[in-house]
């Protein structure tokens, strides 16, 4: 029971915020970035990798929102290896990070840890396009296929179900911080 509790608690409490977030970006991506990307990012494999690697590294985002903006980006047609050097980069280089690894180390130690996290990225990322293209596979194609799985209704009422969750315990928690602030 307790286990229950605290995934439906305060895991989602905790995971709420950036999933959202990453729900929205995903969102704004899938509607406003144009349909061709994929000529584009096959094209121009190395630029469309620096580009993501650009993006992930200031950009403060965890891999729960990372995640539903690369799904996004692969079904815009960017190349997989691009958005693994985003879900790689992007959370492994938050402010937070960078900021610590400075403080506690120097400056030197920032560029090697930013340099090595850029490198291994982009390695990962040459290495899943790779992959993708001896194996013969499509990515935007495999990205979308998840939703097929289930009815439509069952996704509906599982997003509605999700959000009357986060909802519940949004409001759980300001109320216990309402409450805790008004007892002192």
């Amino acid at each position: 029971m307790d286990g229950i509790k605290y995934a439906y608690g305060e895991l989602l409490t905790d995971i709420a915020k950036p999933f959202l977030i990453g729900i929205l970006i995903a969102g704004v991506i899938t509607f406003y970035f144009p349909d061709d990307l994929t000529v584009w990012a096959n094209e121009h494999r190395l630029l469309s990798m620096l580009v993501m690697l650009i993006a992930g590294i200031p950009m403060y985002v965890c891999a729960t929102s990372s995640t539903p903006i690369a799904a996004a980006l692969i079904l815009k047609g960017l190349n997989p290896g691009a958005a693994l050097v985003f879900l790689l980069a992007g959370p492994a280089t938050n402010a937070a990070t960078i900021n610590l690894v400075k403080n506690i180390f120097n400056t030197r130690a920032l560029l090697i840890y930013l340099s090595m996290i850029s490198l291994a990225s982009l390695f990962m990322g040459f290495l899943i396009d790779i992959i993708y293209d001896r194996m013969g596979i499509q990515a935007s194609a495999i990205v979308g296929q998840a939703g097929e799985i289930f009815p439509e209704t069952v996704q509906l009422a599982s997003a509605l179900v999700l959000t009357g969750l986060i909802a519940f315990n949004m409001l759980a928690n300001l109320r216990h911080k309402t409450d805790h602030a008004h007892s002192h």
